[in-house]
């Protein structure tokens, strides 16, 4: 698995980290509730039990008991406003924090106001790193933030002389430092198991969803050729019986070009495939783009020499990151359907220059065109153009399926207008990535 993980174990992808929060909120959301209110809670209960013991030289002891009611206060109204939605808040994350950091910052006013004298700050301070990265769900920045600050609160404002003497309460700082540092690789770590978990299941549900599709497609559309093929077989059986070879010949010559049409399809379905299989895992590398429209027109040359077909390539050269082999086979595709629908004796342009930050191939063809309602629905892809090209070539219906599957994962733009005169134009805009000097 590639890596995806920035320092704090969270996904890089902005987009991805929300989707796998936004995956475990109604399973988790009421553990979020329970365990906000419960530390605020206890939280209250320390207070209650320990700050009228305290001797304060600044404020009181309610005083600090407000702030403290205020936080609970805080925890029960998340849950009111809360509680029974189903998607995940989007600024529940900035919510967690500044409880958080509430907490944190009454318990260093607490110290502030008793000039350091509390003997149960380093025990308190510890059950409130050990919530903050064990217990309470949040980002673990924050959690990072309050523990280093609970940390100097202690260091710095407790007073070391009227409690446990100097050299004791170095220690006791780094043991607190060291305990922080244990339970953050912690968190880290598990953080990462979560969302590699997350990760490797979207994975499998692809893979699954992408094997039913190709089962689907192998089912209806080999079928009917195999049926065709072996319905003629038979045929030539009885006419080779009657000696009727005129029959023979003619059902042979239907075998033969129904096995071609099945091998074109094949290759479709396997090219297809593996674009729907690859799931993010695919072969990037720093290339030419040129190189993959070269791959692309020399496939179809032969095929647009036949219908006297003239392919017309103005492109200038760009290197990025791509994935070659299947953009070739994109390219291909795009071209070999506007050689299907072109007439005898046309042209077909081909042109590709850089604009911006995308490099622009653009497909023009002679060919009878398409309505603003089929442009629409291949768009959207509620159709897939499995019309005979003019000389009665059919296709699988899987080119555009497997052009559209390789432009998604490249984040690519596919634009198909009608020319002013007559003919198609089929644009694709690549993003620059990486970009290095061709």
């Amino acid at each position: 698995m590639e890596k995806r993980f920035n320092f704090w174990g969270t996904l890089e992808s902005k987009e991805l980290e929300r989707e796998f929060l936004n995956s475990k909120w109604n399973e988790n959301k009421n553990y979020i509730f329970l365990t906000y209110f419960l530390c605020c809670f206890f939280f209250l209960l320390a207070g209650v039990f320990g700050d009228f013991q305290r001797a304060f030289h600044i404020a009181s002891a309610k005083d600090l008991l407000l702030f403290r009611v205020f936080l609970l206060m805080i925890s029960m109204v998340f849950f009111v406003i809360y509680g029974k939605v189903q998607t995940r808040p989007k600024y529940l994350e900035l919510w967690l924090d500044a409880m958080k950091y509430l907490s944190t910052a009454i318990i260093v006013l607490l110290t502030f106001c008793t000039q350091g004298t509390s003997l149960t700050l380093l025990p308190g301070s510890m059950m409130m790193v050990i919530g903050f990265y064990m217990i309470l769900p949040g980002r673990i920045f924050s959690s990072t933030i309050c523990a280093l600050a609970l940390m100097l609160n202690f260091l710095f404002l407790q007073d070391a002389r009227l409690t446990y003497g100097v050299e004791v309460h170095r220690y006791m700082a780094f043991m607190l430092f060291a305990i922080e540092v244990l339970l953050c690789t912690f968190k880290i770590k598990h953080d990462k198991w979560a969302r590699g978990e997350f990760i490797s299941q979207k994975e499998l549900d692809g893979l699954n969803s992408a094997k039913d599709k190709i089962l689907a497609t192998i089912g209806h559309d080999v079928r009917s050729p195999l049926v065709i093929m072996l319905s003629r077989a038979e045929s030539s059986l009885i006419s080779l019986e009657n000696n009727e070879l005129d029959k023979v010949k003619k059902s042979q010559e239907i075998i033969v070009r129904t096995v071609l049409k099945l091998d074109g399809m094949l290759s479709d379905i396997v090219n297809w495939a593996i674009s729907e299989l690859q799931q993010g895992r695919e072969s990037r590398s720093f290339l030419n783009i040129e190189e993959s429209i070269n791959e692309a027109v020399e496939f179809n040359f032969e095929l647009a020499k036949e219908k006297m077909i003239n392919i017309k390539k103005n492109t200038t050269p760009c290197k990025f990151l791509y994935e070659h082999r299947m953009v070739s086979i994109c390219f291909r595709n795009i071209i070999s359907n506007a050689v299907k629908f072109s007439p005898g004796n046309s042209t077909i342009e081909v042109n590709g220059e850089r604009v911006g930050d995308h490099y622009i191939l653009r497909v023009e063809d002679e060919g009878p065109g398409m309505d603003e309602e089929l442009i629409t629905k291949i768009k959207r892809g509620e159709n897939f153009n499995r019309h005979p090209g003019t000389e009665g070539e059919m296709g699988t219906g899987l080119g555009l399926r497997l052009v559209r599957n390789v432009l998604d994962k490249h984040g690519a733009e596919m634009e198909l207008s009608p020319r002013e005169n007559k003919g198609m134009s089929f644009i694709v805009k690549f993003p620059v990535v990486g970009e290095k000097n061709a």
